[in-house]
């Protein structure tokens, strides 16, 4: 049993080769169908390449890196259809999340909540995209969090870094500053513990996301 002064545990080598990846492809350092190459990941990292293929094998199963054997291994590329569809049941999903669990919410929860408003906040002021896509994702993830549906949650935080990669080109969403008004709602929502107001909120700010889903996957009309 640790002690009060046990050190804290390590992280494993993987993980901190996965986040730094994972920050080089959100962030545009790694561009959309870059190639991988194990050697200059390794360079680049200073690791070994098991831990680097660990790593690349979590994100192909988030499809952030396309793995294709004998061939290469590169950054997925934006796949608008793919992530319009991930962006349709993130939204889904945050809106049910918010309604079954914002009456629950610790004061921890909240406190984390108002933290990653502020981030938002920043990012928006900035003007940096990167910035607002990172901070809206972890801003949402402290809902998904708070669940006790560790399938719902499992699914969120994968999908949501389509989120952040479809906020990147910052197009076809409601503008940085409305989104922020929406996550400032949802945040009041929370304080008070009202699941219902901010599930409209949810509902409201996903609403630009779900018609372009719905539009680019339309059937056409044959009569156009």
């Amino acid at each position: 049993m640790p002690t009060k002064n046990s050190p804290q545990p390590r992280r494993l080598l993987r993980d901190e080769v996965y986040d730094t990846i994972l920050g080089a492809i959100l962030d545009g350092t790694l561009e959309p169908g870059e190639v991988l190459h194990d050697e200059e990941l390794m360079t680049w990292l200073g690791s070994s390449r098991t831990p680097i293929r660990e790593a690349l094998n979590r994100l192909a199963e988030e499809d952030v890196v396309e793995l294709v054997p004998h061939r290469h291994t590169r950054v997925a590329p934006i796949n608008v259809a793919a992530i319009n569809e991930s962006l349709f049941v993130i939204g889904v999903i945050h809106e049910h999340l918010a309604r079954t669990t914002t009456a629950d919410l610790t004061d921890e929860h909240v406190a984390d909540l108002r933290r990653e408003l502020a981030h938002v906040e920043d990012a928006v002021d900035a003007a940096d995209a990167a910035a607002l896509g990172r901070s809206i994702r972890n801003y949402f993830l402290v809902v998904v969090r708070a669940a006790t549906n560790s399938v719902l949650r499992a699914k969120a935080e994968t999908l949501s870094l389509q989120l952040v990669r479809f906020l990147l080109p910052n197009e076809n969403v409601v503008t940085p500053q409305r989104a922020l008004e929406f996550i400032r709602g949802i945040t009041a929502a929370a304080e008070a513990r009202d699941g219902e107001r901010a599930g409209d909120l949810i509902h409201d700010l996903h609403a630009a996301t779900r018609s372009n889903f719905l539009e680019f996957h339309r059937e056409p009309d044959p009569t156009d």
